[in-house]
């Protein structure tokens, strides 16, 4: 993206505080604002210049007023726009728009919010919207963080937590399939029979270790009806995601189909769905 199209980017979108913004797109309206106020700031020096010169201080005071006039103006016009493209620009790596709020917090908060700005957006779509970067999410690995970092080496320092044996059970072989894509079923497929509820309790029939982030006690339930899969969320902390956008609120239900992607959580622990 270029200068010319982020400026045009943010602008049309005044007021949009949803979806996603790139890196480029914030950063080159950034450095658009800091021209227009250098341009600015050089004319208040030629206009002091001048005016010393004519020896008239009236012309110097009305030139600078003038000038701190149109400042402000611009400032103005800039506030609501700057402040949209803040939050997309946090929503791009997965975080609330209200995490800008951090820059009241003296020293710390601007330098929590430098680092966000400056990393690169989730690969695939998230809860906020599509990639703008167009990746798709199957087939593009989602960046580690370094929480997830520690929790990936705690996993692999610890001795395994192996679920109950799902698909080890005698039973009909079912047409509903949950496939693992991160977190820690990725790679397995989890065969959805009856009813069958996922979280970090022991008694859960699509088990967690006690440690995993995100994922409740009791997060939700799978369940087959007829020829039809659904998803329940069991009033889970952190939410239940349809596709990396549609969260599903306490006790509210949706129909999978083939193809879908259920997250619990978070992009962290993602199934997708198989018939």
């Amino acid at each position: 993206m270029s200068l010319k199209e982020a400026v045009a980017s943010v602008f049309s979108k005044y007021a949009d505080f949803t979806g996603r913004a790139r890196r480029s797109e914030y950063w080159y309206f950034c450095l658009f604002n800091m021209l227009v106020y250098l341009v600015i700031s050089l004319l208040y020096y030629v206009v002091l210049a001048v005016g010393i010169s004519a020896r008239s201080s009236s012309a110097i005071l009305g030139g600078m007023g003038l000038l701190t006039v149109l400042y402000g103006i611009y400032g103005l016009a800039v506030f609501i726009p700057g402040l949209a493209v803040c939050c997309r620009r946090l929503h791009d790596i997965g975080k609330a728009g209200s995490y800008f709020l951090f820059i009241l917090i003296p020293l710390v908060g601007p330098i929590f919010l430098l680092i966000w700005f400056l990393q690169e957006g989730d690969h695939g779509p998230n809860m906020y919207g599509p990639d703008p970067k167009g990746h798709a999410a199957v087939n593009t690995p989602a960046p580690v963080r370094h929480h997830e970092q520690r929790q990936a080496n705690y996993y692999e320092e610890t001795p395994r937590y192996d679920p109950p044996p799902v698909q080890r059970q005698a039973e009909p072989r079912s047409s509903w399939v949950l496939e693992g894509k991160t977190g820690y079923y990725a790679g397995r497929r989890v065969p959805i029979r009856g009813s069958m509820m996922a979280g970090r309790e022991p008694n859960c029939q699509i088990a967690f270790p006690g440690e995993t982030k995100g994922v409740s006690h009791r997060h939700c339930r799978f369940k087959v009806e007829g020829s039809s899969l659904t998803v329940k969320d069991l009033g889970s902390s952190c939410g239940t995601f349809i596709n990396g956008a549609t969260r599903l609120g306490g006790n509210q239900s949706a129909t999978l189909f083939p193809g879908d992607t259920v997250s619990l959580g978070s992009r962290n622990q993602t199934f997708t769905v198989r018939q």
